[in-house]
């Protein structure tokens, strides 16, 4: 028992020694961008963590850039501070690489813990985070770290629930579209790139909301001049498409699409070499759209298909097929494609079989409502 103490003493004394500023500093809505670069410009870890996140996800109206979001993330993990490891999760996210965030967000998890408790706003979101994406997953711990984090004013997470609130989760959240709405824009008045996203996608969409395409393209506007390539893609196709109030304009639509696919967007660079291809057939010079030829269907049209073939009714069943036609309607976030590649992931039908891609894809589902990958999130979690 002696020796058991002394140990835990030397374990405690090293941890106070090597991150003696865990838990010293902490968000509050006062705090500025420039105030967090001056902080990170004169070494504070937890700045330039929270710098890091910032330029990855447009938080305070800045331009993303992930390259300086990388560079300030790792200045961050040399100080000993766990931002800088969950900043690095995300980013290897983006990548596509699912093994490597899921080591850097368990790197974070243990002394992100410590501040989330100390009730650090920026940590209990991060946390919430790390609940909703690493196995095992725990949704409702995740929910109640979102609140928190949302309640005390970190846009971030308002803007998180608050789409969440748009749709609901079966069991969990009960669906509440005007709650979600008032979320999304008491964190547009912090300039967050999340809000204004998640807002000009609601509109898109017609989650909690009327579809509008004239609101999203406004609200994809603003998330696109910071730089975005998601915001980018979604008001490329708008243009592309003109639909639903937008007046087609494929002169826009390509310039949108040219920077999203700059920044690695695949969907991008495919809908960018379809319309070459279209351009290039017609005498008009005006590329075809995707409800004017056979390869280039409305996504609804695209998702009826692949259900034909993962289930073989209507159709052989074929599952190179569908997961072929599935992938690029679960990465643009279509609930239903989503849990299909997930599942398909996890039994390697149709693709190479990877536990970690099948439960980010049913994560990814669950979190746009879809009660039966929240349910197999469950059921399965023994196998992730």
């Amino acid at each position: 028992m002696i020796f058991r103490k002394k140990t835990l003493f030397i374990f405690l004394f090293f941890c106070a020694q090597t991150f003696p500023c865990l838990g010293s500093e902490k968000w509050t809505p006062a705090l500025t961008f420039d105030e967090i670069v001056i902080k990170a410009k004169k070494g504070s870890g937890y700045h330039m963590g929270l710098l890091g996140i910032f330029l990855r996800s447009g938080e305070a109206g800045c331009s993303v850039n992930l390259e300086a979001a990388k560079q300030w993330s790792y200045a961050a993990l040399k100080k000993g501070h766990p931002f800088g490891s969950y900043n690095l999760a995300n980013l290897a996210m983006l990548r596509g690489d699912f093994t490597e965030a899921t080591k850097q967000y368990q790197d974070a998890a243990l002394l992100l813990e410590r501040q989330a408790s100390d009730g650090d706003p920026a940590a209990l979101y991060c946390m919430g985070e790390i609940n909703f994406q690493v196995i095992p997953t725990d949704v409702r711990r995740a929910l109640d770290l979102f609140q928190k984090s949302a309640d005390a004013g970190y846009p971030q997470a308002q803007a998180t629930i608050g789409a969440l609130y748009l749709k609901g989760l079966p069991g969990l959240l009960e669906r509440d579209p005007k709650k979600g709405v008032a979320l999304l824009f008491e964190a547009v008045k912090s300039k967050s790139l999340t809000a204004r996203f998640n807002l000009g996608m609601a509109y898109y969409n017609g989650d909690g909301v009327k579809k509008d395409g004239t609101k999203a393209s406004q609200w994809l506007q603003v998330a696109e001049r910071q730089n975005f390539a998601e915001a980018q893609y979604f008001l490329g196709i708008l243009y592309a498409e003109g639909s639903d109030g937008v007046t087609q304009d494929t002169e826009k639509a390509a310039k949108l699409l040219k920077k999203s696919a700059e920044q690695n967007h695949k969907l991008a660079r495919e809908y960018l070499a379809k319309m070459e291809v279209e351009e290039k057939s017609s005498s008009l010079r005006i590329p075809k759209t995707l409800n004017q030829s056979s390869l280039s269907r409305s996504n609804e049209d695209v998702l009826r298909e692949a259900r034909k073939y993962y289930t073989g009714i209507g159709r052989t069943k074929n599952y190179n097929k569908a997961f072929s036609m599935l992938l690029p309607l679960a990465q643009e976030g279509y609930p239903e494609a989503a849990r299909l590649v997930g599942l398909m992931k996890l039994s390697g039908k149709g693709t190479g079989k990877n536990s970690l891609e099948a439960k980010h894809w049913l994560s990814v589902a669950a979190r746009k409502g879809d009660a039966v990958a929240l349910r197999m999130l469950e059921q399965y979690k023994s196998l992730f």
